[in-house]
């Protein structure tokens, strides 16, 4: 999960439960969370728990903490306990936990437990992030028919560019492409409005693969003073095989002083395709130096391509095994880890 993700839970237990009492190991926990580290919480935190303190928060916090060190059987019990400990009507708090607790059993493998924790929560009330991870697990197990009227119902009334490029990709990874595309579809009928829908309209194009087209949204975008729309549309250029013209927005951005990582990142994307491995190598040091947390993923990623390139397999491989203990759910690292077994 990401820092923000932390960052929001832990607001939410300091304020999510009635119990309210004050306990000083509970609040070392947190403080070790924030930290990141999560061992040393779980430890506390159980002290809170063998003295019956704040309960369904020490369960939920311990619960939220074995998600990190990736024991996802510790988590289930440790959150399944924080719902049965509460005494309260905080439906906030109880929904919070549930989703947490559904992410605990997909990554555990139980995704008709899952499902039904989702389930769980529509009996509330709608909620267009649970139809959504309830669909994307329907259509994993093979139930296409619940997954789109999931799909359908989520994005009922909706002006979430986000959520109808997720519900595509949910499509794309399971080869349903052109099932996914009708959502694509759906989201440009949406009347932009401002510079950020202009932006999601050329990233819908950019998945669409229809280049034209998102480069003239991406151009309304920027003229509307949208920043990122500078980044995307130098990956359509890679894409239309126009390296120069990606170049040059990659360093228009870089010049602005802003996002530095992200521009970094676009100009070895550039070295890549120009198959000038050791620029893209080094300036993909100089993305990793910014410190940017949001941009290292992808830029230790094509750290890894770019050293395939070159033929260095045996780098890649070391690089690779890294980055999986870093981000084991990239999907794409995933399937790039089988090719790279196989050299």
């Amino acid at each position: 999960m990401k820092k923000l993700l932390l960052i929001l839970c832990i607001a939410i237990i300091l304020t999510g439960c009635a119990d309210t009492s004050k306990d000083k190991h509970y609040d070392e926990a947190l403080k070790s969370m924030a930290e990141g580290d999560y061992q040393e919480a779980i430890k506390t935190l159980q002290i809170s728990i063998d003295r019956q303190r704040r309960l369904p928060e020490s369960y939920r916090a311990q619960g939220i903490c074995y998600l990190e060190v990736g024991d996802n059987a510790a988590a289930i019990a440790s959150l399944s306990r924080s719902l049965n400990s509460m005494d309260t009507t905080d439906m906030a708090f109880k929904k919070d936990v549930t989703l947490y607790l559904a992410e605990a059993r997909t990554k555990h493998g139980q995704i008709g437990e899952a499902i039904e924790c989702y389930t769980e929560i529509l009996k509330a009330d709608k909620d267009d992030q649970s139809l959504f991870m309830r669909g994307k697990l329907h259509l994993q197990e093979g139930d296409a028919t619940s997954a789109a009227e999931d799909f359908d119902k989520a994005t009922e009334n909706t002006k979430d560019y986000q959520l109808y490029i997720s519900i595509f990709n949910v499509y794309d990874a399971v080869k349903m492409t052109v099932e996914g595309q009708v959502y694509l579809d759906k989201a440009l009928e949406i009347k932009p409005e401002k510079a950020e829908d202009y932006y999601e309209r050329g990233r819908i194009y950019y998945y669409m693969r229809d280049y034209d087209k998102a480069v003239v949204e991406l151009t309304a975008a920027i003229n509307e003073g949208d920043e990122d729309a500078v980044l995307l549309l130098g990956k359509v250029y890679i894409a239309k095989e126009d390296a120069n013209s990606a170049k040059s927005m990659y360093q228009k951005y870089l010049e602005s002083g802003q996002n530095l990582a992200k521009a970094y990142n676009g100009l070895a994307l550039c070295d890549i395709y120009d198959k000038n491995y050791d620029s893209a190598l080094a300036n993909i040091e100089k993305g990793l130096a910014q410190q940017d947390d949001k941009e290292r993923e992808e830029l230790l990623y094509n750290e890894i391509v770019a050293y395939e390139y070159k033929l260095d397999f045996e780098t890649a491989k070391e690089k690779m095994a890294a980055y999986l203990e870093i981000y084991p759910d990239n999907e794409a690292a995933l399937r790039e880890n089988k090719f790279l077994q196989s050299r």
